[in-house]
């Protein structure tokens, strides 16, 4: 079965679904903090801790690669892949 490549247009669509799922998920980070805070749950909330600075550092970097990409994206050419 063959699948149709998808357009470049829904590639970016997808790229902005990841950093909309990912900032999603950075601001649910204090709630859960402060959940493992009063179950005094410290290990826990350090990897929340490095989560929070991992997403901080990728979300404006796929951001920043959509802008730069989009905007030279010539989506008619492009039209198949």
């Amino acid at each position: 079965m063959r699948v149709e490549p998808e357009s470049l247009y829904e590639r970016f669509l997808r790229l902005r679904t990841v950093v909309s799922a990912w900032e999603i998920r950075y601001n649910q980070l204090p709630a859960q903090v402060l959940s493992l805070f009063d179950q005094a749950d410290l290990d826990s909330i350090a990897g929340l801790m490095v989560e929070k600075r991992r997403l901080e550092m990728l979300i404006p970097e796929l951001q920043d690669f959509i802008r730069k990409w989009e905007d030279d994206a010539d989506f008619e050419r492009d039209r198949l892949f």
